[in-house]
């Protein structure tokens, strides 16, 4: 579960920092197999930007790429077929993702603001700079 994936590698200071809403439902190879984008994309990408390698069985074999690192310049990265297959082709059983240090700094915080036409031009705002949240949403609760 991702909840897990989170506590164990917060013991050794580390992080994935893919947290889609449902992190404490679903597991890595759920996220794998739905092509999933997490709240924090921002800073630490979508899963397609940690995954270096799955291990996949299907029902003519197993499937694992053997260079671990992300990119392979010769031919077809059965990876991009495996993201977003939902189960279809076969099953991820074990997975080699990115992983990065714990932030050193939290900061959550909140902003309201006295219409949806003012949220959209601060998010456009945002947009422009160099450095911007790991998260940031607009939400209208009308």
């Amino acid at each position: 579960m991702g909840v897990d994936l989170e506590r164990d590698l917060k013991q050794y200071g580390m992080c994935s920092g893919h947290e889609p809403d449902s992190a404490e439902f679903s597991t890595l190879g759920g996220w794998i197999s739905t092509r999933a984008s997490g709240m924090k994309k921002n800073t630490y990408g979508n899963i397609e930007d940690i995954v270096c390698n799955v291990n996949y069985i299907t029902p003519a074999g197993t499937y694992s790429k053997n260079a671990l690192w992300p990119r392979i310049s010769n031919g077809p990265d059965i990876n991009n077929i495996v993201m977003g297959s939902e189960g279809n082709f076969g099953l991820i059983t074990e997975a080699v993702i990115k992983v990065k240090p714990l932030p050193e700094v939290r900061i959550f915080d909140s902003i309201i603001f006295p219409d949806f036409e003012l949220g959209i031009q601060f998010m456009h705002a945002v947009s422009k700079f160099n450095r911007y949240p790991t998260s940031c949403r607009l939400v209208d609760n009308s």
